[in-house]
């Protein structure tokens, strides 16, 4: 269960990503400076230069997508089997009291 929820969240964000980088805009600099400022921490300033920042704008917003899809996902199993356990509750009650 944990597999396929990871690997669905995983390629549910790779496609959603695709759409982001389709969309025409400029990286928002509210994203290069968390990107800048995840640089400085890891002190790996080198990948500083404009062609590795897009590249991990795509990253983030990768690691985003498949963060959004997994808590999606789960909210959806959680209601589902709270619906399911809420129906087949109420059938066994429906069932008792016909006896």
């Amino acid at each position: 269960m944990h597999v396929l929820l990871a690997v669905t969240s995983l390629f549910g964000g790779w496609q959603l990503t695709y759409v982001i980088a389709m969309l025409p805009f400029n990286m928002p600099d509210f994203v290069e400076s968390f990107i800048r400022f995840w640089l400085s921490v890891t002190k790996t300033k080198y990948l500083g230069n404009p062609e590795d920042m897009a590249t991990l704008a795509l990253l983030l917003y990768w690691i985003i997508t498949s963060l959004s899809i997994c808590v999606f996902i789960l909210i959806c199993n959680t209601v589902a089997r709270r619906c399911f356990h809420a129906r087949k509750m109420n059938h066994k009650m429906n069932y008792n009291n016909e006896k």
